[in-house]
């Protein structure tokens, strides 16, 4: 799929990714991680609640992107979920990558290699589309979507709303619980 296709000095895209960890966690990595001058961090938050935190207004491109040459333009919007989680066999209890207990509805869907997820929420969900609606007005970013969450050839052309997964078939976010259509 080429459509919408800008050069790179163009490019305005929306990229959504996940927070990989409960967003309290995620938000004391980014404050203390490389001495506080970590550089990884996203745009906006979306926790589970709805709650939307603006953590800054420059764009954020490279440091999501690692191995692709995009140098501005790209606002990154990152959601609250573990992303993919897996069943211990000592007790039965789900956990994520990093050990950590999950105690919500789990999605069951294979993909990537994998096979259960953290399941976006419905006002996190409602939160996003009008982030995206802003975002897309602010920057003049057409509110188009890839529609999908898998490997898109040339993605970095494409001028709209994407997920990491999108860049590279061994990303795992937007996991698949996500509906791309309220986008």
């Amino acid at each position: 799929m080429k459509a919408n296709l800008s050069t790179k000095e163009e490019n305005r895209q929306i990229l959504l990714c996940n927070t990989n960890r409960n967003a309290k966690y995620f938000l004391e990595t980014i404050k203390h991680r490389d001495n506080g001058k970590y550089k990884k961090i996203p745009n906006f938050l979306i926790k589970k609640t709805g709650e939307v935190i603006n953590l800054h207004n420059n764009d954020v491109t490279s440091f999501f992107l690692p191995g692709f040459k995009i140098e501005r333009g790209v606002v990154v919007v990152s959601l609250e979920n573990d992303g993919w989680l897996k069943r211990r066999t000592s007790d039965g209890k789900y956990v994520n990558w990093l050990g950590d207990i999950y105690d919500s509805k789990v999605s069951e869907k294979k993909w990537r290699g994998k096979l259960f997820w953290d399941q976006y929420t419905d006002k996190q969900i409602k939160e996003t589309s009008k982030v995206v609606g802003k975002i897309c007005k602010k920057y003049r970013i057409p509110r188009t979507s890839t529609g999908h969450n898998v490997f898109m050839e040339d993605v970095e052309y494409f001028k709209g709303v994407v997920s990491r997964s999108n860049y590279n078939e061994y990303w795992t976010d937007i996991n698949p619980t996500f509906n791309f259509e309220l986008i």
